[in-house]
């Protein structure tokens, strides 16, 4: 017994008519006929008695109308709920940001989340990149704000943007009156270090590796605010996003770019790659992108 039999079959029981149930289900008359055919032989019993001039319904159609109009409507209530769970606006969304974005980005992200999205809740964990990955395999995380790269088959990674860094210096300290600093230049200063437990941390060590750069290191901080606040009262220069520079209001730290060579971090958004994304993570994705400071 096919869905699109117990279809025709109401129609032609509402209708009296193949031909106008035909034209209601937009089929060919002949292959609806065919169709009630093949649905008596398989019940054993006519649903139709052909008169001249119209049908009607044979005990057994009689009592199968009722179940086939509530099995058509079951399906249908089934249909409805699956695309509004689909493109739901409501449930919780399991969100990651790594450290080094989330106190510059996720404050702008949530209020704006809230405000499209008020039946829904975001529920967000920030940790290092690695432990988001784990999670997002794990189905733990809906989506994982990190840089790029991953190294993982089951992540599917979308690229964002790119954010450069730039050199952070102490405006009381301040080591040029140059709009830009020389990448050469960076060993002449003492450095405050993000560690590179964090990604950003180790690319800067690498950049510096390939630079020939002999950076002298004053301090190794896991945490960018204590990096940020060090060279404030000018213990050092340092590297950091502009994501940091953008939303830094205190006007006692320069912020240049790097002249030389270009550094850069690609921020991507890693999903599951097995996972279908729901209709919540791809907005969520799209205000991170917009809202992500620039």
């Amino acid at each position: 017994m096919e869905i699109h039999q117990l279809t025709y079959f109401v129609a032609v029981a509402e209708t009296g008519s193949f031909s106008r149930a035909a034209e209601r289900c937009a089929v060919a008359q002949p292959s609806l006929s065919q169709q009630i055919q093949k649905l008596e032989q398989e019940l054993g019993e006519p649903l139709f008695d052909r008169l001249p001039r119209r049908v009607v319904l044979t005990d057994a159609g009689r009592a199968l109308l009722p179940r086939a109009i509530s099995i058509l409507a079951e399906l249908q209530d089934i249909k409805h709920t699956i695309k509004q769970d689909a493109d739901t606006s409501r449930g919780t969304l399991n969100v990651g940001f790594i450290p080094t974005i989330a106190p510059f980005v996720l404050p702008r992200v949530i209020k704006r989340f809230n405000q499209e999205f008020p039946q829904a809740r975001l529920s967000v964990h920030e940790d290092l990149t690695d432990a988001l990955v784990r999670e997002l395999v794990d189905g733990k995380l809906d989506v994982g704000i990190t840089s790029m790269p991953i190294h993982n088959r089951l992540i599917r990674t979308e690229e964002l943007l790119s954010e450069p860094l730039l050199v952070a210096s102490s405006r009381n300290h301040d080591i040029t009156t140059h709009t830009s600093i020389q990448v050469a230049e960076l060993d002449n200063f003492p450095f405050i270090a993000l560690s590179e437990m964090h990604c950003l941390g180790e690319q800067v060590q690498s950049f510096c590796y390939q630079q020939n750069l002999a950076l002298k290191i004053v301090c190794d901080t896991s945490q960018l605010i204590t990096v940020r606040n060090c060279v404030e009262i000018g213990l050092g220069i340092s590297l950091v996003p502009r994501a940091l520079a953008l939303s830094d209001t205190s006007q006692q730290i320069n912020y240049r770019p790097l002249s030389g060579a270009a550094l850069q971090r690609k921020i991507a958004a890693a999903t599951h790659a097995e996972r279908t994304q729901s209709f919540l993570a791809k907005q969520f994705i799209q205000i991170v992108k917009e809202e992500y400071p620039a």
